[in-house]
């Protein structure tokens, strides 16, 4: 578990299925976070039973009552310990649209941050927005990260019609702005 001011970070358990079922029927979080969608009860506890298997996603939990309010999740880039990919990865965050807007994924993050490159040595994390998910990329750009390039991914395949903008994040980069940070 880790914990910040406001807020904590947790395993997920099927027991938040309910949250699941509300964010998986609502066409916001696929559009703006590509979150599946759930129809019903069972199909909610089934993605938050594969949620609690990931080793890297959490829950982001208020203190002050415990209420899930959002997830954040990291990805293996790649799995050649040769290419380096085992030291990047890739995260993905949604957040409860009645809680936007009041520093809670910001905290999160920084959370994430601070276990990955003090404690787990990563050396750079990823992340991806759909190119109009304008909210997530200013929320990177504040947390350092820095626009690399966008996919167009229906130049690859007729599946998908959508462009995805990628941002980087380099541990020395977080390294400095957390030490100009603390007082």
């Amino acid at each position: 578990m880790l914990k910040g001011k406001r807020i904590y970070l947790r395993r997920f358990s099927e027991e938040d299925a309910p949250v699941f079922l509300k964010w998986g029927s609502n066409s916001r979080y696929h559009k703006l976070a590509g979150l599946e969608e759930f129809k019903n009860l069972d199909d909610a506890k089934r993605g938050a039973k594969q949620y609690s298997q990931r080793q890297d996603s959490y829950g982001i939990c208020l203190k002050e009552n415990d209420r899930l309010i959002g997830l954040v999740e990291l990805y293996e880039r790649g799995m050649d310990e040769r290419s380096g990919l085992l030291k990047t990865k890739e995260i993905g965050f949604l957040l409860d649209q009645d809680y936007e807007g009041r520093g809670y994924m910001t905290e999160a993050l920084k959370l994430v941050f601070k276990e990955m490159f003090e404690k787990r040595d990563q050396v750079e994390i990823w992340a991806g927005t759909f190119a109009d998910n304008e909210r997530s990329q200013k929320l990177l750009e504040n947390l350092g990260f820095k626009y690399v390039y966008t996919a167009d991914y229906a130049q690859i395949t007729q599946l998908f019609s959508y462009q995805e903008k990628y941002y980087l994040l380099k541990k020395e980069e977080w390294l400095k702005i957390n030490s100009n940070t603390k007082s």
